[in-house]
């Protein structure tokens, strides 16, 4: 998905919307989702989608997209 898309989507929706940062805990096996500790949790979210153009690392500190139970990582902190 488009970030733009996205965040269009978000905004024309009026919907509620945190950004959180993270860190990738895991990948499954064909790399189509990642698990994130986010910030200030004890455990990570597995099943967790990402943007196309990020590739996940284990360690990789990320920024999380959260509304309701929907979380995406949107890429990577440099």
């Amino acid at each position: 998905m488009d970030i733009g898309k996205l965040l269009g989507t978000i905004v024309k929706n009026n919907q509620e919307i945190f950004i959180r940062y993270g860190v990738v805990t895991a990948r499954t096996a064909t790399n189509t989702r990642i698990s994130v500790q986010i910030s200030g949790a004890t455990t990570a979210v597995t099943g967790i989608r990402y943007l196309s153009s990020y590739t996940p690392t284990v360690a990789d500190v990320v920024v999380c997209l959260i509304n309701d139970n929907d979380l995406i990582v949107l890429g990577k902190l440099t």
